[in-house]
C-alpha cells in the first residue's frame, strides 16, 4: 500500500472521508460545547460556588491552621498575668464659680469652646507631668522598674516602626512638642523606657458623652495599688490644676507691677515735656473746654462785620435812589411841604366855589389866583431845599457804612493771623496734652488691675471635682478568656482561609471541567471518576469491562456518546489518545472506551503506540514478543500482530520490543499505510483507537497524530497543570493534529460540574447492583 498524507488531499475527499480540515476544526469543536462559555466581562464577578468549592478542597488546610491559632490563642491567654482595673470619677466644670467678679481670668469675656477646652484636660491628665508627680508622691519608681524589663521588646519595635516611616532631616530643630516622642525613643536606643510612659501606658481616660464627667482608670497586677494609684492620679491632677491657677494669679501679679512701673515712668515723663513745651511757646489758656481771647475777639468782630456789610450795602442802595429818582421819599414826607400843599389845597377849594359865584376876572378871584401862584412857588423852593438836603444826607450815611466796613475787614483778618498762628502753637500742645491723658488712664487701670489681682489671689476657686473614689477591683479586667478565644478563633479561621486562596491561587492544577475549558478552549467530552471504595480493588482500566454498573462505565460511555457525533458521519474512524505527562490516566481511558464501543456493537482495534513504556499488553496479559514495532519496520504485517482479548470484539496490537528509535519508526511509511488501510473498504474494524506517548518532551505524539483522522488528549483532575496542558495543546495544534476535545480522570465529587456530577449515580449504581444480585 502506498502511503497518502490525508492533509493533502482534496477538501471534498476529506469531507467524504468524515475529516474535516484544520480552518474548520474550531467550528467542528464547538458542537461538543455542552457547557455555554460565559462572556469575557463575566470573568471578574465572584462565583460563591467557586469559593465555596475551594473551602471544601482546602477544609484540612484551613481546620490545621484554625486548631493552631485556636491554640496559641488559649495558651497565651493562659499565660498572661490578670490585670486588675480601677476607676476614679472626676466632674470638669468649665466655668469655675469665681468668688470675685474681677478675677484673674475674668476680663477676657471669650466664650469656651467645649470641645477644645475637654480635650485639653483629656491630654493633662495623659501628660507626663502628672505622671511624675503621681510617681513620686506614690513611690512607683521601683514598681514601675521592675516592669520596664518586659517593655523594651514591643517599646523598641513599635518606635522602631514608627521612626522608620518619619522624614530625615539633620537641619531641622528640635520641636518642644515632640519632647515626649524623642524622649521616648532616645531610651529605646538606651534599651530602657521612662517609667512616665510605662505608667501611661496603663491610664485610660473615658469621658461620659454629653456630660462634664470623666473616669479616669488604672491598671495593675494588684487591685489594691490599682486603686490607690488611681485616686492619686485624680488628687494631683486636681492639685496641679490649683497650682496652675496659683501661678497664673503670680504672673500676672509680677507682670501687672512691672508694666504699672514703666507706664507711670512714661506719665511724668510726658506730663514734663508738656510743661515745658506749654513755656516755650507762652501758651497760657489751651483749655479744649474755653475758647481763647483771640478766638472770642474773631467771632464779635465776625459778627460786627457781618452787620457793616449789611448796613453799607442798605445805605449805598438809598444813594443810589436818591441820584435816580427826582421825587425823593424824604421831600414828601416834609411838614413843611405837605402843610403848604394843605393851604394851597384849601385856597383852590374856595377857589373853585367862589367861581360859582364871581367870574373869574373879578378881583377877589384874582386875588385867590395869586396866592395859589405864590404857594407853588413856595413849594417848589421847599422841595428843592429838601432835595438838596436829603441827597447830602443819603451819601454821607453811605461813606461812613463803607468806611466802617474796610476798618471791621481788617481786624477781622488781624484777628485771623494771629489766631492761626496760635492754633499752630497748640498742636505739639494738644498731641502731648493727650499723650499725658493715655499715659494717666493706663496708670490708673493697671494700678486698680494690681489691687484686684492682689484680692482674686487669695480667693482661688476649683473647677475640678473628685464624684467617686476608686474602689478596690475583685474582677479581672484582663486578659479576656472568651473574648481573646473568639478573636483566636476568627483570626484563625481567617488566616487559615487566606492561605487556602493563597494556595489555591498558586496551584495551577486542573480542579473541574470549567477549569480544563478555560486553560484549553476547547470542549470536554466526558469526565471519568475515581472509582468508589468498594471497586478500588478492580483495575481501573478494565472497569468498564468488569463493573458495567459503576459511574466509571457509564463516564465512558458518555464520552462514546459525544465522540459518535465528533464528524458528520459519525466516530473518528482513527483515534489518536495522548496526554501531558505520564500517569494521567490515557492508558485506562483507552482501554474503557474501547470497552463501551465495543458494548455498543463496535468491532475495535486497540493499538499501543508507547514504544518506550508500554502498558497496553500488562492490562490484557498478552505476548508483547512482536508487535507494532515490527510491523512499522516491515517484518510483520498487520494479521500477524493482532491478538485477540477477553474483552469480546476488543482486539489487541501491541507495541512489540522497544526500540532505541521509536520517533524515526512512527516517521515511516508504515504508519501512514496503517492509517490508510483503516479507511479502507477491507478494514474490518469499526474504529481504532492508537494510545500514544505523552506530549511534553516527546515527538512520538505528535507525529501519530499528524497521521491520524483525530486526537484526543487527556488530563487528570487536580493533577494535570494548566500550563504544561496548554503548551502541549500549542505543540499539536503547531504539528497540525486534530484536537477533537479533552478528557478529564481521576475526578471526585462535582469536579466536573453541572453536567458531570456522579455523586448521585454512585449511589443509584450501588442500589441497581444490589437489586441485580437479588
Amino acid at each position: 500500500m502506498t502511503h497518502r498524507n490525508i492533509y493533502s488531499e482534496p477538501e471534498e475527499l476529506q469531507h467524504n472521508r468524515g475529516l474535516v480540515p484544520v480552518q474548520q476544526r474550531a467550528l467542528v469543536t464547538t458542537q461538543f460545547d455542552n457547557h455555554p462559555r460565559q462572556d469575557d466581562g463575566n470573568d471578574d464577578e465572584i462565583d460563591l460556588r467557586e469559593l465555596w468549592s475551594v473551602i471544601k478542597r482546602r477544609k484540612g488546610t484551613i481546620l490545621l491552621i484554625f486548631m493552631v491559632v485556636s491554640l496559641l490563642s488559649l495558651l497565651v491567654t493562659l499565660s498572661m498575668t490578670p490585670i486588675y482595673r480601677a476607676a476614679v470619677t472626676l466632674e470638669i466644670n468649665t466655668e469655675e464659680q469665681r468668688v470675685l467678679d474681677y478675677d484673674v481670668e475674668a476680663g477676657s469675656q471669650r466664650p469656651v469652646d467645649n470641645k477644645d477646652f475637654y480635650q485639653t484636660q483629656y491630654e493633662i491628665l495623659k501628660s507626663r507631668n502628672l505622671a511624675d508627680r503621681v510617681i513620686n508622691k506614690a513611690g512607683l519608681e521601683s514598681r514601675l522598674k521592675g516592669e520596664e524589663l518586659k517593655a523594651p521588646f514591643y517599646t523598641d519595635t513599635l518606635h522602631s516602626i514608627k521612626n522608620w516611616f518619619k522624614p530625615a532631616s539633620n537641619d531641622a530643630a528640635p520641636d518642644e512638642t515632640n519632647t515626649e516622642d524623642s524622649e521616648v525613643t532616645m531610651a529605646s536606643k538606651r534599651g530602657t523606657v521612662p517609667l512616665s510612659q510605662l505608667f501611661l501606658n496603663n491610664v485610660t481616660v473615658s469621658p461620659v458623652k454629653n456630660s462634664k464627667i470623666v473616669t479616669v482608670q488604672y491598671d495593675d497586677a494588684d487591685p489594691e495599688m490599682a486603686a490607690l494609684i488611681a485616686n492619686s492620679l485624680a488628687e494631683n491632677f486636681i492639685q496641679m490644676n490649683l497650682e496652675r491657677r496659683s501661678n497664673s494669679t503670680e504672673y500676672a501679679r509680677k507682670f501687672l507691677e512691672e508694666q504699672l512701673a514703666q507706664t507711670k515712668s512714661k506719665l511724668e515723663e510726658s506730663e514734663g515735656n508738656l510743661v515745658q513745651y506749654a513755656k516755650d511757646k507762652s501758651i497760657y489758656n489751651t483749655s479744649s473746654d474755653k475758647a481763647s481771647l483771640v478766638a472770642q475777639k474773631l467771632q464779635g468782630l465776625s459778627e460786627a462785620l457781618t452787620e457793616a456789610e449789611k448796613n453799607r450795602i442798605a445805605a449805598e442802595s438809598d444813594f443810589k435812589q436818591a441820584q435816580s429818582s427826582k421825587s425823593l421819599g424824604r421831600v414828601q414826607g416834609s411838614a413843611v411841604i405837605q402843610q403848604l400843599k394843605t393851604t394851597k389845597a384849601k385856597l383852590q377849594g374856595d377857589y373853585q366855589e367862589k367861581l360859582q359865584i364871581y367870574k373869574p376876572d373879578y378881583p377877589l378871584m384874582q386875588q385867590l389866583r395869586e396866592q395859589i401862584g405864590e404857594l407853588d412857588q413856595e413849594i417848589r423852593r421847599e422841595s428843592s431845599l429838601e432835595n438838596t438836603t436829603a441827597s447830602s444826607a443819603l451819601q454821607s450815611d453811605y461813606l461812613a457804612a463803607k468806611q466802617k466796613e474796610t476798618q471791621l475787614s481788617a481786624e477781622v483778618e488781624k484777628y485771623k493771623a494771629e489766631l492761626l498762628n496760635s492754633q499752630d502753637k497748640s498742636i505739639g500742645y494738644n498731641t502731648l496734652q493727650r499723650e499725658v491723658e493715655t499715659n494717666r488712664q493706663l496708670y490708673e487701670g493697671l494700678l486698680q488691675r494690681v489691687k484686684q489681682v492682689n484680692v482674686a489671689g487669695l480667693a482661688n476657686t476649683n473647677n475640678i471635682s473628685i464624684v467617686d473614689s476608686a474602689l478596690v477591683p475583685y474582677a479581672v479586667q484582663k486578659p479576656n478568656v472568651r473574648l481573646n478565644l473568639a478573636l483566636g478563633a476568627v483570626l484563625g479561621l481567617f488566616l487559615g482561609m487566606v492561605i487556602a486562596f493563597m494556595l489555591e491561587f498558586l496551584d495551577d492544577r486542573i480542579k473541574s471541567s470549567e477549569d480544563l475549558e478555560k486553560a484549553l478552549s476547547m470542549p470536554v467530552l466526558g469526565v471519568a471518576p475515581t472509582p468508589g471504595k468498594e471497586i478500588k480493588q478492580h483495575n481501573y482500566a478494565l472497569l468498564t469491562v468488569e463493573k458495567p454498573t459503576s459511574a466509571v462505565a457509564e463516564a465512558f460511555r458518555s464520552l462514546r456518546t459525544n465522540l459518535m457525533f465528533a464528524t458528520r458521519d459519525g466516530a473518528p474512524k482513527v483515534l489518536n489518545v495522548t496526554s501531558t505527562d505520564a500517569s494521567e490516566g490515557k492508558t485506562s481511558t483507552t482501554i474503557n472506551l474501547a470497552t463501551a464501543f465495543a458494548q455498543a456493537g463496535k468491532r475495535v482495534l486497540l493499538i499501543d503506540a508507547d514504544l518506550r513504556k508500554p502498558t497496553l499488553h500488562k492490562h490484557f496479559k498478552l505476548d508483547n514478543s512482536k508487535g507494532l514495532s515490527h510491523y512499522l519496520i516491515g517484518q510483520e504485517n498487520l494479521d500477524s500482530i493482532t491478538q485477540t482479548s477477553f474483552i469480546p470484539e476488543v482486539y489487541i496490537i501491541t507495541s512489540g520490543p522497544i526500540t532505541p528509535n521509536p520517533v524515526e519508526l512512527l516517521s515511516s511509511e508504515r504508519l501512514g499505510e496503517l492509517v490508510a488501510f483503516a479507511n479502507s473498504p477491507e478494514c474490518t474494524f469499526d474504529i481504532i483507537l492508537i494510545d500514544s506517548p505523552p506530549v511534553l518532551g516527546l515527538a512520538d505524539a505528535l507525529v501519530i497524530g499528524n497521521r491520524t483522522h483525530t486526537t484526543l488528549l487527556v488530563a487528570a483532575w487536580n493533577q494535570s497543570r494548566k500550563r504544561p496542558i496548554q503548551a502541549a495543546f500549542q505543540r499539536l495544534r503547531q504539528a497540525r493534529n486534530n484536537v477533537i476535545g479533552v478528557v478529564m480522570t481521576k475526578a471526585k465529587g462535582n469536579a466536573g460540574g453541572a453536567y458531570y456530577n456522579y455523586d448521585y449515580y454512585y449511589s443509584y449504581g450501588d442500589k441497581k447492583a444490589l437489586d441485580t444480585k437479588a
